[in-house]
């Protein structure tokens, strides 16, 4: 018999995840996966791409930079476009 509160706790987890949607028109693949291999130690990412475009979750976000890790590692993935 499931636990009661098991839905409720999931439901509040996926509510503190993050998302951030990246359009494949302009972002790729490889940068974005450079980029959660340089933030590896503030969150943990899951990367799902769709057809136009790339959408990544971010769980577990270390506290300190949940207030600017979304801006902070958009920055990144643009930068790693370069390279």
């Amino acid at each position: 018999m499931p636990c009661p509160g098991k839905k409720s706790m999931a439901k509040e987890k996926r509510k503190n995840n993050l998302s951030i949607t990246f359009n494949k028109d302009f972002y790729n693949l490889r940068a974005i996966k450079k980029a959660t291999q340089a933030y590896q130690g503030l969150a943990d990412f899951e990367i799902a791409p769709a057809k136009k475009s790339i959408k990544v979750t971010l769980s577990n976000v270390n506290p300190e930079a949940r207030g600017v890790i979304k801006e902070e590692f958009s920055n990144y993935v643009l930068g790693m476009m370069k390279e």
